[in-house]
């Protein structure tokens, strides 16, 4: 069993969704670079000592093996680049969002992961208004991360993040 973060209702059966609610560079900026950003559950900007830099939350999704059909997604923001932010939330309410061209990005969340999950390459793809972007990370780089959701994990390996997330 475990309590859901969006609706405070507990359920039963393993979690299928965790994430972080903004970029680590946000929750690390002082106070008064925050106020001078903005961050939704979608996007988020913040001035980094005179820099702009440009976030997007998507879902890294990892199929379950033993469980055809399920999914796992790590809820993940990713860094764009101005150009591609402005396109992004251009198009946002729009259905042709999801015919824009996959987008450039690093991971900007560190994950329960040995080893660190800053900075992973990664392509943004933009799916319909309604749904959260597809973060696919890199499957040139060596990281448990990228070989999880290339190849999936089994339901053992889901109970184990549902035990180091939830405790």
């Amino acid at each position: 069993m475990w309590k859901c973060g969006i609706c405070a209702q507990k359920h039963d059966g393993l979690a299928t969704v965790f994430g972080a609610q903004a970029p680590d560079p946000w929750l690390q900026a002082p106070p008064a670079a925050r106020e001078g950003g903005e961050l939704n559950a979608d996007m988020c900007v913040l001035n980094i000592e005179g820099d702009w830099h440009y976030f997007l939350r998507g879902h890294i999704e990892i199929p379950v093996t033993d469980a055809p059909g399920d999914v796992f997604a790590w809820s993940a923001w990713v860094s764009l680049s101005e150009d591609n932010m402005q396109q992004i939330a251009h198009h946002w309410e729009s259905p042709a969002r999801a015919s824009l061209a996959p987008m450039f990005g690093w991971l900007c969340n560190e994950l329960p992961y040995e080893t660190s999950t800053m900075s992973i390459p990664a392509l943004v793809h933009n799916r319909e208004p309604g749904l959260v972007p597809f973060i696919q990370l890199d499957p040139s780089v060596d990281h448990p991360l990228v070989k999880e959701q290339r190849t999936g994990i089994a339901l053992h390996r889901l109970a184990e993040i549902n035990q180091v997330v939830l405790g």
